[in-house]
């Protein structure tokens, strides 16, 4: 089976954003002018990606319980300014099946699901045609009703039947406890559901803070959270299940260490707990609690590329029903710690590694020399974030439609070009501004 991947982040109303749609493809790359809306779009990603967990909207939004915090800005930070709601969608494919999420999510004065529009491919079941069908929709809502009633298609000839959903939670992640499908329809429709909640869900935040990877953990915690605080068990897991992966780790090490390295040891304490240690040629052990931030930032990163389709802390596999599960690894700032002559190492691996599984990556990149790395074949995914000079909003445009693309694109590679404050958007004359670039990698089949 063809894996449930990510294929484009809709942005319809936003924070700054306006009736944008952003591809995530095998490659792309978001350029923009600070304040141009890029961090807003990698939030609408991070919304979605909560809600499809099933939590409350506040749990999901706003708690700072959760291990990731609150959403940047809270929940009614979402809305744009002067609006009391939000709306995103998102474009799942499943190898030739694509299905279409879209939501409207109020803000105040309370939190609650506004609307709601699941659509995919769903057999007729008098005539047995498969075609694209409205599978979910909200109806008219009773005024401060508890609930919202909700329309599944169910192939029949006649009204769908009408079902009562929670409006503090995203209606398809409740699909599933709702509907017990008899028909091929209704469970095209809690198929449908599940795989965009599935994908969703799929979505890593890597954070790594090498301070916390510094310290002794336990041997069973394997699964590798966001701030790979746990990457010494992680590693340790490698050790005795997968020695080829391990060796992979090994290797991209030995090449990106300041130091003489022959390679990696966890060592075990007392007490049954492991840390992770570089063995340097002279024969010193030296253990986490002396590496420097970038040196773990960069196991942190490999570990989670190698290790993407089996040792993340991700809920995809959670779901009854799907199949694979494309994972969409997101990681702000790539080159912290990391030197420029070492980012060609890093772009390899994630190539090599990503390519054809389903995996994907949205990363976030200040580094020329990582941009200069890209090969040509990939600029046809680059698009440019900025703000629209006749209403103030965020869009989005393809780099190859930018006036002056050939011309820049002669004079030097796709880093200096952007370090000259070329092709930053539609009006590329007012410079570099000291601008972020975004990467964003999506490695995976198309």
């Amino acid at each position: 089976m063809s894996p449930a991947v990510l294929r484009s982040l809709k942005l319809t109303r936003f924070k700054s954003f306006s009736d944008t749609c952003l591809p995530l493809r095998p490659l792309t790359v978001l350029t923009g002018r600070n304040g141009s809306g890029k961090s807003n779009a990698l939030d609408g990603l991070d919304v979605l990606c909560r809600l499809a967990g099933g939590e409350e909207l506040g749990d999901a939004l706003d708690s700072r319980r959760r291990e990731g915090g609150p959403v940047r800005g809270g929940s009614r930070g979402c809305a744009p300014h002067g609006t009391g709601s939000f709306e995103l969608g998102v474009v799942v494919t499943e190898g030739k099946r694509e299905y279409t999420l879209d939501v409207q999510v109020q803000v105040q004065p309370e939190l609650r699901i506004l609307s709601e529009r699941l659509t995919g491919p769903a057999p007729e079941e008098t005539t047995g045609k498969v075609d694209v069908r409205e599978l979910l929709r909200f109806r008219d809502r009773v005024p401060h009703a508890p609930t919202i009633d909700v329309e599944l298609f169910h192939g029949k000839p006649g009204r769908n039947p009408v079902v009562s959903f929670s409006d503090t939670r995203l209606l398809t992640s409740q699909v599933g406890t709702r509907l017990q499908p008899t028909t091929g329809a209704e469970r095209a429709v809690l198929h449908a559901a599940s795989a965009v909640c599935a994908a969703l869900r799929g979505a890593f935040h890597l954070d790594p803070v090498p301070p916390l990877m510094r310290e002794y953990v336990p041997e069973r915690d394997r699964v590798l959270r966001r701030t790979a605080e746990n990457l010494s068990a992680a590693v340790g897991a490698l050790v005795t299940e997968d020695n080829q992966v391990f060796g992979e780790l090994e290797q991209l090490v030995c090449r990106l260490a300041g130091t003489p390295v022959e390679g990696l040891k966890v060592t075990t304490s007392s007490l049954g707990d492991v840390m992770l240690a570089l063995r340097e040629r002279d024969g010193h052990l030296a253990p986490a609690r002396e590496m420097s931030d970038g040196l773990l930032r960069v196991l942190a990163i490999a570990t989670t590329l190698l290790t993407a389709r089996r040792g993340l802390d991700i809920g995809s596999g959670m779901l009854d029903g799907v199949g694979p599960v494309g994972v969409q690894i997101v990681l702000e700032e790539l080159e912290n710690g990391l030197h420029p002559s070492q980012t060609g190492h890093l772009l390899e691996l994630m190539e090599r590694t990503t390519q054809g599984t389903g995996t994907q990556m949205l990363v976030t990149t200040h580094s020329p020399a990582l941009l200069n790395a890209l090969p040509g074949s990939r600029l046809e995914n680059v698009m440019v974030c900025y703000r629209d000079p006749d209403d103030g909003h965020s869009r989005v445009s393809p780099l190859r439609a930018l006036e002056g693309f050939p011309g820049a694109m002669v004079s030097g590679p796709l880093g200096d070009v952007i370090t000259r404050g070329e092709l930053t958007g539609p009006d590329q004359k007012s410079g570099f501004n000291g601008q972020k670039v975004f990467l964003a990698l999506s490695c995976g089949s198309v």
